[in-house]
């Protein structure tokens, strides 16, 4: 499985507070199956620089092989969307994920709709693909859930978080994620992990959860085809898509 949203990285956000918490986080991914961990560190929202993420990435990766965990990780940040953050990371100090045109983005939890569109419309503009991280938590969905079906319209990637999914976040945030992945407009599962306890890695809940309410082929597209082809700069795809291939039909 591949976890496109992870705070592993050490030190520098509100994410893992240490290097041992850090290889902790990386050893329960992996023995949950989890073998590929995007380290998505809030990119500016906490004050670290470039060379700070770099070091502790290069040693969080060089800790996790000496101790035999199976995991990469990936380069990547989530970035809060402000006035700001087009600017800085065109100036590279923010990081797309891995390497591609694709962004992790997220939102004040009570922004405006028609801000959040505009700064959509901007990424878009230059040719960036948006992976917007945990729609279901933000108000402004939670108030028009309409506007999750139209950012998808628009090429948006909704990403929901595990913890959301079973009600770490509470009732609405929960029956909003759970409405997404229904109506099929949810492209990845992510865990969001911040810890070894809270906002862990682990996701056999979630996995016991989706085996008993979602198909194989669903539950292989949130977790590991669409996230792993992301990581790749490749389009991600719907569960029709996914269904046309393996079952050989056409849409009418």
């Amino acid at each position: 499985m591949v976890d496109l949203h992870s705070h592993i990285l050490p030190y520098i956000d509100d994410g893992a507070e240490s290097m041992e918490e850090a290889v902790l986080m990386a050893d329960i991914a992996a023995k949950n199956g989890i073998n590929h961990i995007l380290a998505s560190s809030h990119g500016n929202y906490y004050p670290y620089t470039m060379e700070e993420y770099r070091k502790y990435f290069r040693n969080l990766q060089s800790e996790i092989n000496s101790r035999g965990i199976p995991v990469k990780l990936y380069p990547g940040m989530e970035i809060f969307m402000d006035d700001q953050a087009i600017s800085l990371l065109e100036e590279g100090e923010l990081l797309t994920i891995n390497n591609t045109n694709y962004l992790l983005i997220e939102f004040p939890f009570d922004e405006k709709q028609e801000k959040v569109c505009r700064h959509i419309a901007n990424f878009k503009k230059r040719k960036y693909n948006i992976v917007l991280a945990h729609p279901e938590r933000y108000i402004f969905i939670q108030k028009d859930p309409e506007l999750a079906y139209y950012l998808e319209e628009k090429g948006c990637i909704l990403q929901v978080n595990q913890g959301s999914i079973l009600g770490e976040f509470g009732e609405k945030c929960r029956k909003t994620a759970l409405r997404m992945m229904n109506d099929g407009i949810v492209k990845v599962i992510a865990t969001d992990a911040h810890d070894t306890r809270y906002r862990s890695p682990s996701v056999r809940r979630l996995m016991h959860f989706l085996k008993e309410n979602y198909s194989p082929v669903e539950i292989r597209l949130w977790l590991s085809e669409n996230p792993s082809r992301i990581l790749k700069g490749y389009p991600a795809i719907g569960l029709y898509d996914r269904k046309e291939e393996e079952y050989g039909y056409e849409k009418s």
